[in-house]
């Protein structure tokens, strides 16, 4: 699949979730009870379609993710973005493995990398949790319109 014609798409969508996001003023700041089994049933097919879509071009997942399981689930954020963690880690990892059968692999690039997202995740879990939903919240708007943009515009 061409990731040119690809990425403008996903942006856009992104755009849109990033849209509703900041339109629903409530929306991931607390946990709520999801009794319909529809959209709890929901969640697994389109999970499908992510865990596909991770191969192809993976960025915008965890916006996509979160949205989906606050919704869902209802997750708050900091619930939301840990499971999405949890699970890309096995995303992740399909995809490295695929990359370094394939001989894109730099041993220093990957301890680097590997010990700079080991840092940035145990502050930043630590930092957004210290300040909270609202905080993620406002992040995670500012950082999915930013990559939307990013990704409609081919940069």
């Amino acid at each position: 699949m061409d990731q040119k014609i690809l990425q403008p798409i996903i942006g856009a969508l992104i755009l849109i979730l990033i849209s509703y996001v900041y339109i629903k003023k409530d929306l991931g700041l607390k946990e709520k009870t999801v009794k319909s089994k529809f959209k709890r049933a929901l969640a697994y097919p389109v999970a499908l379609i992510m865990g596909f879509y991770e191969g192809i071009i993976g960025s915008g997942n965890g916006v996509i993710f979160s949205a989906l399981t606050i919704k869902t689930r209802g997750f708050d954020f900091i619930d939301a973005l840990g499971h999405y963690y949890a699970i890309a880690f096995f995303w992740v990892s399909f995809a490295a493995i695929l990359y370094i059968q394939k001989g894109f692999f730099d041993l220093n690039m990957a301890i680097a990398c590997a010990l700079g997202s080991t840092l940035g995740s145990y502050m930043g879990s630590k930092y957004g949790r210290y300040k909270g939903n609202k905080f993620i919240k406002s992040a995670f708007i500012i950082i999915g319109a930013i990559l939307g943009i990013k990704m409609i515009a081919g940069i």
